[in-house]
């Protein structure tokens, strides 16, 4: 009897045996897959909670309205480089400068600025379809034409230049015309002034003209920084515009300003020199209005 028993015996070990994975029971396998489970559940659910957290009072946005937001963040880009205003340029700065130019634009010299600006742009836009529409249509006969159109309009551009030196020697011979020329002059003669002066008693005070056409090209000259609260001397005044002063002289040219008398009726000995002193490095337009600024 004690064989036999010794044998189902043996076979109980070997059926535990089988029963074992990585020298774990099924049992114990089982409570360490839903352990492992359980923790999973447990961090996907600290994810969610995160997430919510970090999106918490925030709404979605349609495509439609992340486009056009896209492109208002483009075309701020793109005015503040032909602003001349740079990426690193204080935010308060940028606002600033931008009520400036709305200013003008909304004023009635730069209403009709930009009108005149449109209507280049329309006259810039037809020369170029009719120039395209030229030379597609245009076989080697035709495109010889054009070429030859140019060349007889570029030989007119230069007789008209010489013809208008022509003019300067003659008023020069004659004791006038000892001017330069205007450096900022519209194609109808009128003027573009670079800057308001205002001479007073302390001093020299400027404020720069903004001109909404001339954005591009002011980016590329030496413009002295000037805050039309601040008062100048001389010495000062000079220092500071004369850089925009060599480059009109290597130009051929000067920049006008308009300037304003504010100093007292005894003091106008001190505005004879002030006024002397801008003579220096720009021509003037004398204004009998009240200061400004």
């Amino acid at each position: 009897m004690a064989i036999p028993e010794a044998g189902r015996i043996g076979e109980q070990h070997s059926a535990y045996r089988k029963g074992l994975v990585l020298g774990l029971t099924m049992a114990e396998a089982a409570i360490l897959i839903i352990f492992v489970l359980l923790l999973l559940i447990a961090f996907e659910g600290m994810q969610r909670e995160e997430t919510l957290q970090e999106f918490r009072g925030k709404s979605a946005i349609s495509p439609q309205r992340l486009r056009q937001l896209e492109d208002a963040e483009h075309t701020l880009q793109v005015t503040a480089e032909e602003l001349g205003v740079g990426p690193d340029t204080p935010s308060d700065e940028f606002r600033h400068l931008a009520r400036i130019v709305q200013a003008v634009a909304r004023s009635g010299p730069g209403q009709t600025a930009l009108t005149e600006a449109k209507e280049e742009i329309e006259k810039l836009k037809t020369t170029s379809k009719a120039l395209e529409k030229a030379l597609a249509g245009a076989n080697s006969t035709g495109a010889e034409t054009v070429v030859q159109q140019l060349e007889q309009q570029s030989y007119k551009i230069a007789n008209q230049e010489g013809q208008l030196k022509n003019y300067e020697r003659k008023l020069a011979s004659v004791g006038q015309g000892k001017d330069e020329r205007p450096c900022w002059v519209r194609p109808d003669g009128t003027i573009d002034f670079l800057y308001d002066v205002v001479l007073a008693s302390g001093g020299i005070r400027m404020r720069e003209y903004i001109h909404p056409l001339r954005v591009a090209e002011r980016s590329h000259l030496p413009m002295p920084v000037v805050d039309p609260r601040e008062i100048l001397t001389p010495g000062e005044f000079i220092r500071r515009t004369r850089p925009i002063f060599d480059r009109s002289v290597a130009e051929n040219c000067r920049f006008f300003v308009v300037i304003y008398d504010a100093t007292p009726t005894h003091e106008k000995p001190l505005y004879k020199s002030l006024l002397k002193t801008v003579e220096g490095h720009f021509y003037k337009r004398l204004d009998d209005a009240s200061a400004p600024f």
